[in-house]
């Protein structure tokens, strides 16, 4: 099984089926790691047509307008196998919309499972959604767009859905390959405040 984590930040699984891909400085410090991989994804992807089974790209596509983001969305395609799985996670404008209301510093921890009360921002709307390095506001149907125009196949699973009472359910829907999907849904974060969304090539 091999397996892309494209702009994997400080979230970098050792395992060696994974390839951890960043153009992140990791604080200012080198990153030694044999399966990390500097690279900016404006450009091309450096790797082969149908290298991979799986790939995940968790908060990225927000920092990229639509145009860049398709262009992503597509060697994202490139790089992946035949029946290849793609996960995407972004920031999900309708959940900020449901609980904008509750929205303070105190509510951060319940809401969004951030402990930051003391942060001068005084909503996570502000400090998260309109963060000032993101470009695009993403919801399901937007999400969606991207999938369909790149040329993965239907349905477009929706991978993680909140429930009314504040957990977590996971379907599986129709992914090709369950156990690569589990690898990819095992190295998300910021669950409570995401739109996750995966597809088959």
């Amino acid at each position: 099984m091999k397996l892309l984590n494209a702009g994997a930040g400080s979230q970098r699984p050792l395992n060696p089926e994974w390839t951890n891909l960043d153009n992140w400085e990791g604080g200012g410090h080198e990153i030694n790691e044999p399966n990390f991989v500097r690279h900016d994804m404006r450009n091309p992807l450096p790797f082969e047509d149908g290298a991979f089974d799986g790939l995940l790209c968790s908060h990225v596509i927000e920092h990229m307008d639509c145009q860049e983001g398709l262009k992503l969305f597509r060697e994202f395609r490139r790089v992946l196998k035949d029946g290849g799985t793609l996960l995407i996670s972004v920031p999900d404008a309708s959940y900020f919309r449901r609980v904008y209301p509750e929205d303070c510093n105190a509510n951060w921890p319940r809401l969004y499972d951030v402990s930051d009360p003391p942060n001068p921002i005084p909503t996570f709307f502000e400090a998260a959604l309109w963060f000032d390095q993101h470009k695009a506001l993403l919801t399901e149907d937007a999400l969606w767009a991207y999938f369909v125009r790149a040329g993965f196949q239907e349905p477009i699973n929706l991978a993680y859905k909140l429930d009314g009472v504040g957990t977590t359910t996971i379907s599986y829907h129709k992914a090709t390959n369950k156990p690569v999907f589990d690898q990819l849904l095992a190295q998300l974060n910021r669950l409570k405040f995401s739109l996750i969304m995966s597809a088959t090539k």
